[in-house]
């Protein structure tokens, strides 16, 4: 490459408060490159050496008081140090596109950056945030915008009332089989966290009884919101005619776990779901995945789904609901399972199908498993990063 080497920065406060550390450091590794300077501004520090990080945020564990204010200091010291880096790009990511986020990319515009967006919500999915500053931020401020696929450049086109399509790039998401290398590779190690005496109890005291009997067990997993289906899920749990558990882990967001709650009591499923309504552990997340006959995706509405990816990472067998996000990455009955979105009736008979045994879901996961290094890979990714960056 003949060019001059180009300095690139991520301003991430979200970070490890909903899992975005995996994301951003899987993918700046992928975009590094001798030509680039890579830095990333977030909430956590890292050992690893081919992304510099540094903690300019301060918003875990602390008050909501005290977090909003460490998200405004800590982004007006990262820019700080990236004009003096002399930085080029900045890369923010874009889920409310709220009050915030149009402080944050106008003082970025302002200051003479360039701004990579990162759209991961082309409409907020958990909290409901002004048409026109969505339109502002999105449409008028960045130089470039990057979504993951077809469907959200589609949709993303249609939300704003300027002139976007050819400064929005479909790259799709990373994949995340880095957080689940040693499983692939260290013999035995597997084995070793299915046998873990410990976390069962630790996770749900029915849970350790229901691995002695080998009662089959379903995963919901991820953030609950509204958006996420999970009553169609429970639906579809009263419906099934097979025996077998459910656990639902994950906190509620945008929501009330009092309603499901009731939906449970209601279908008198109090015996067959087991809710974790929390933060789950990496630890945690890794067992449940590695106990569960599948994860169960039954989203109504959806931009891209981080759960899926990680799912197919492990690999785990995926059943989704057949949403255009989900169906870009699964090819039914190949690398995964998709039913109609919205319809329980359908979801209970393909998990009934799973129960007995009618779909070979090993060779399923293994295909799971190759496309996603085919097709997801942080340098595959890198390079559609670097390619859009440089021009």
């Amino acid at each position: 490459m003949g060019h001059s080497k180009i300095n690139i920065a991520m301003i991430d406060p979200v970070g490890i408060k909903a899992g975005m550390d995996h994301y951003d450091m899987l993918l700046l590794s992928g975009i590094q490159h001798e030509n680039y300077c890579i830095e990333l501004f977030s909430n956590f520090t890292s050992e690893k050496k081919n992304v510099k990080v540094k903690q300019v945020f301060f918003n875990t564990g602390v008050s909501k008081v005290s977090a909003i204010t460490s998200n405004f200091v800590g982004f007006f010291k990262a820019l700080r140090i990236c004009k003096s880096n002399k930085t080029e790009w900045i890369m923010l990511h874009v889920f409310r596109a709220g009050l915030f986020d149009l402080f944050t990319f106008g003082l970025t515009r302002m200051m003479g950056f360039k701004i990579c967006a990162i759209v991961h919500d082309i409409e907020s999915l958990d909290t409901l945030t002004l048409p026109a500053i969505r339109k502002i931020v999105i449409g008028k401020l960045p130089h470039l915008r990057i979504v993951h696929n077809e469907f959200c450049k589609s949709e993303l086109i249609k939300s704003m009332d300027v002139p976007i399509e050819k400064s929005t790039k479909v790259i799709p998401h990373v994949h995340f089989k880095h957080l689940f290398t040693a499983y692939q590779e260290v013999p035995g190690m597997l084995e070793q966290l299915k046998d873990n005496p410990h976390l069962p109890g630790k996770i749900h005291p029915q849970l350790s009884k229901c691995i002695q009997d080998k009662t089959p067990i379903f995963l919901f997993f991820g953030q609950i919101k509204k958006a996420k289906g999970l009553e169609i899920l429970l639906e579809a749990l009263s419906q099934s005619t097979t025996n077998f558990k459910l656990i639902i882990a994950g906190k509620v967001r945008d929501d009330q776990w009092s309603r499901y709650q009731d939906i449970i009591t209601v279908l008198n499923l109090k015996d067959r779901v087991f809710p974790v309504i929390r933060h789950i552990s990496d630890e945690e997340r890794d067992y449940l995945f590695s106990i569960s006959k599948a994860i169960i995706l039954p989203y109504t509405r959806i931009y891209q789904s981080g759960v899926l990816l990680m799912a197919m990472s492990f690999p785990k067998l995926v059943l989704a609901s057949d949403l255009a996000p989900n169906a870009e990455l699964i090819s039914h009955n190949k690398n995964g399972l998709l039913f109609q979105a919205g319809n329980p009736t359908e979801l209970a008979k393909k998990i009934d199908a799973l129960q007995c045994d009618t779909l070979n879901t090993n060779s399923i996961e293994q295909q799971a498993f190759k496309d996603i290094e085919e097709f997801y890979s942080p340098e595959k990714i890198g390079v559609l990063y670097r390619e859009v960056l440089v021009k």
